[in-house]
């Protein structure tokens, strides 16, 4: 469970840029050469948080730069959860 109130780490979304807890935001990671949801937030390396809203699932899906999130080349295949996720 994530700790509540003002102690708690601010993330900002990747799409959107709001600022927020880090424990209402998602986090997203790079495992192999995937992109991957990170609910206990364990996963190793780089990580971005995004908003668990569909707007910004699919913001993100759709957006050109999002390679740049995790400083490294993803292909196109990598972001197939995330886009799977935005269309649920």
């Amino acid at each position: 469970m994530a700790p509540s109130g003002k102690n708690q780490p601010q993330r900002t979304c990747v799409a959107c840029g709001r600022k927020a807890p880090q424990g209402e935001l998602l986090r997203l990671a790079v495992s192999g050469d995937r992109v991957l949801i990170d609910p206990r937030r364990q996963l190793p390396g780089r990580g971005a948080y995004i908003c668990p809203k569909r707007e910004c699932l699919e913001a993100l899906a759709r957006d050109r730069k999002k390679g740049r999130i995790f400083r490294r080349q993803l292909g196109e295949g990598a972001w197939s959860e995330l886009v799977y996720k935005a269309r649920e």
